[in-house]
């Protein structure tokens, strides 16, 4: 098997576990907000969010997995699903946004007129977008004053169902730290799961013909309508709201 294809279903697998991890895909430890640490965003002199250049985007074909033999080509033959391009090529044909800058933007939004906290800013501007690095002790050099909102998007990408090859999901994982740069400590830390289950999955499911029909119009609509539901999830954690 190439080591494409070992991603491309590792990917898949990671949309699967986003929607069933108390079911036993588990996951990392994640840091609880509490009161304390609530008091200290809503005091903080600024918020800097900071986001992480958003790498690759799966878009898993019965093709790109099987790699050959009758059963898949006659897959691909009914679906067409095997000739889509890479899910980096449509978002670079479609002039779409980075997945991370998209959210960091809207959750910005979302703290500001919900949580009033007038400080919070994008900082991405003043430090380019990066490869996302695990050490939170890079920001104490950046950042004199106030917290850092750390964005990282992991796994984006579209899977089909295991009983109908033409319906695609799409999703991915949004991962936050709220972090103090003074001492790198780690406040909370957490995560949107927009897997392949869920009450709102329908929303962000699509044929397979409508990656690139009307010039991609659905395709976009789940690209902007995710990023909008992963900040909608980590403000209402930030805030402690249901989403």
């Amino acid at each position: 098997m190439k080591q494409k294809d070992i991603r491309s279903i590792a990917r898949y697998f990671a949309l699967v576990c986003a929607g069933t991890v108390l079911a036993g895909c588990g996951g990392p430890a994640y840091v609880k907000m509490t009161p304390e640490t609530g008091a200290e965003l809503k005091a903080a002199p600024v918020i800097n969010v900071v986001w992480f250049r958003t790498v690759g985007m799966n878009i898993m074909t019965p093709k790109s997995q099987a790699g050959g033999g009758l059963l898949p080509a006659l897959i691909v033959s009914g679906t067409k699903s095997g000739e889509l391009p890479s899910g980096d090529q449509l978002v670079k044909a479609y002039g779409l946004p980075d997945q991370a800058d998209e959210v960091s933007a809207k959750l910005v939004e979302k703290l500001k007129t919900e949580g009033r906290l007038p400080t919070v800013r994008v900082a991405s501007a003043l430090f380019p977008p990066r490869v996302y690095q695990e050490n939170p002790a890079q920001y104490g050099s950046k950042f004199s004053s106030g917290l850092v909102l750390e964005i990282n998007v992991e796994g984006p990408g579209a899977g089909y169902g295991a009983m109908n090859w033409q319906t695609y999901t799409y999703g991915f994982a949004g991962k936050a730290r709220l972090i103090r740069p003074s001492d790198g400590k780690i406040l909370w830390s957490d995560l949107c799961f927009l897997g392949i289950f869920g009450d709102e999955a329908d929303k962000r499911k699509l044929d397979v013909t409508e990656f690139e029909k009307d010039g991609g119009k659905r395709f976009k609509e789940i690209y902007h309508y995710s990023n909008d539901r992963c900040s909608r999830i980590l403000a209402d954690k930030l805030l402690g709201k249901a989403s």
